[in-house]
């Protein structure tokens, strides 16, 4: 019997369904045939449900679910403090590693562009995941895994084991969101080199031109080249997809990604205007009327 695999992202709010709808799009320009699903809170489905039917119909299968990791009210007001309320809506993340009716599941963040197809990772162990931006001056020091992909092996009670950590991570740094439980559950991981899948499968979209300039990293169809970018992570508060561009604005663009391809450039420019270009379709197939 063949495996069951399946993709998974996750959304709690409205503003991430668009974001999920252009991860999917570039998902599919991979060539991928493993479904990709998206777990959504019941209260946002019956919100939003036109969205919701719309992700359906273009191929997102939805899980929805009810009970989310409770976090206290202490951590949301510390997060909010600090610049960081969105760390507050990142713990039902944790939810994805009970799916138990799949196999194994390769976890994606919304706001990312997917450059490589990413079957190979189910091929993975568990917790095979990369460490983003640790190659950027500054940040030589970091160890620890970043939750943005992730392949996972799905486990009853995994959950649970997870939300007890939560008080002591309060307690040690102050601020926290699911990434650093995960990194707290899995001490070990930085002394595992095998779990790290390597820096193209997240390469942060403000340290990309930095990456290609200084060490190499390029943006071509070569999946086994370390410096060929797999992923790019618009990690940060603002995403592409909660911009809007004027007509004249959407005229540039696009005149500069054509101009970009006739001359066979594919730098970190044209990959942001590709991916805008893919926002614009994906706002068409959720909003068109």
């Amino acid at each position: 019997m063949s495996p069951n695999y399946a993709y998974i992202t996750i959304s709690t709010g409205k503003s991430y369904l668009l974001g999920i709808m252009a991860m999917y799009l570039s998902l599919k320009k991979t060539g991928t045939t493993i479904p990709l699903y998206a777990m959504l809170p019941t209260d946002l489905i019956k919100s939003e449900t036109e969205l919701c039917e719309r992700l359906k119909t273009n191929g997102i299968n939805i899980i929805e679910y009810n009970d989310s990791i409770p976090i206290p009210q202490q951590l949301i007001d510390s997060n909010e403090t600090h610049g960081d309320s969105r760390f507050s809506h990142t713990f039902d993340k944790l939810l994805v590693f009970e799916q138990t009716q799949f196999d194994k599941i390769v976890y994606l963040d919304a706001d990312i562009y997917i450059l490589h197809n990413l079957d190979h990772l189910f091929h993975l162990p568990h917790m095979s995941a990369m460490i983003a931006g640790k190659s950027y001056p500054g940040n030589e020091d970091w160890i620890d895994l970043t939750s943005g992909i992730m392949t996972i092996v799905p486990e009853r009670g995994l959950a649970a084991k997870f939300e007890k950590l939560i008080p002591d991570v309060i307690k040690a740094k102050g601020i926290c969101g699911d990434q650093d439980i995960l990194q707290a559950y899995y001490t070990d991981w930085p002394q595992r080199p095998e779990l790290d899948m390597g820096e193209k499968y997240g390469v942060i979209a403000y340290y990309a031109k930095y990456y290609e300039r200084h060490f190499g990293y390029k943006y071509t169809n070569q999946v086994e080249d370390p410096l060929s970018v797999a992923v790019i992570h618009y990690a940060g508060e603002m995403k592409p997809w909660m911009q809007h561009w004027s007509p004249l604005s959407v005229f540039k663009q696009e005149l500069q990604l054509a101009a970009l391809r006739l001359i066979h450039k594919r730098n970190t420019d044209a990959v942001l205007l590709e991916y805008k270009h893919l926002v614009r379709k994906a706002r068409k197939l959720l909003y068109a009327k």
